[in-house]
């Protein structure tokens, strides 16, 4: 599971009322004890990193997390990193990151030299992972060669990764390799379940019933349209009914 000493995370996830049922959705090993010792990949202004993962089941995300080092030892950077979860493109015949982000974040790299350290991001919209279904979590920063982060590889294993190099760069297909380290954490869901806390009480009817009317357009979320059609009514409020635990 992800720890942090950062109390802000600790009172982020606290105050967005995360399940403490999250399961581990994602997960490579960390990224000390392996064979290569302390590597990775470089995320910088002319390159960027992605990994692919897809849940087993349904889930509502809750946190991220990310093993980043530091190229600068003297303290006085942390490069600033975007991270964002993404859908799959699949289009071209090739499994690469799509253009259609789900969530971001933006953090500074907390290490200080090759003394990686885990990035924890909370997430704030909660999205729902199907399961079955691809998604990447990609990372990107305008800061220079050699005063960058760097995304740690994982200290044994596999994953699927892609990856975007040059100036208005193309991703490369997807394929099986060195993984950045990585969690993913989330809470199951079912039908019903509004919130995404797992279970489905009055605080799911009350979403339901503010949110009633036709969803609003994308990227806004809409975790009330049990049904999928775009719009909350009474058939949605059956599903939520149906599911009642109380």
């Amino acid at each position: 599971m992800l720890q942090t000493t950062r109390c802000c995370v600790v009172l982020a996830t606290l105050m967005l009322g995360v399940s403490t049922r999250a399961d581990v959705i994602y997960e490579t090993a960390d990224p000390f004890g392996g064979p290569f010792g302390l590597i990775g990949f470089d995320v910088f202004e002319l390159q960027s990193v992605a990994v692919r993962f897809t849940p087993s089941d349904r889930f509502a995300l809750d946190q991220v997390g990310l093993w980043f080092m530091n190229n600068d030892f003297s303290g006085a950077t942390h490069p600033i990193v975007t991270a964002t979860l993404r859908t799959d493109d699949d289009t071209g015949g090739e499994s690469v990151p799509s253009e259609t982000i789900i969530e971001s974040w933006e953090f500074p790299v907390s290490a200080v030299g090759w003394d990686p350290m885990l990035e924890v991001l909370p997430s704030v919209r909660r999205p729902r992972l199907e399961p079955g279904t691809h998604y990447w979590i990609v990372a990107e920063s305008d800061a220079p060669g050699g005063l960058d982060g760097v995304w740690n590889w994982a200290s044994t294993g596999a994953g699927f990764v892609s990856i975007c190099n040059g100036a208005g760069c193309t991703w490369s297909p997807g394929g099986s390799g060195a993984v950045p380290a990585t969690i993913v954490e989330g809470t199951p869901t079912g039908p019903g379940d509004v919130d995404g806390d797992g279970d489905v009480d009055f605080t799911d009817l009350l979403g339901l019933l503010a949110a009633w009317g036709r969803c609003p357009p994308p990227p806004a979320t809409c975790h009330a349209d049990q049904t999928g059609d775009g719009v909350i009514d009474f058939t949605d409020l059956l599903v939520v009914l149906a599911a009642w635990t109380g």
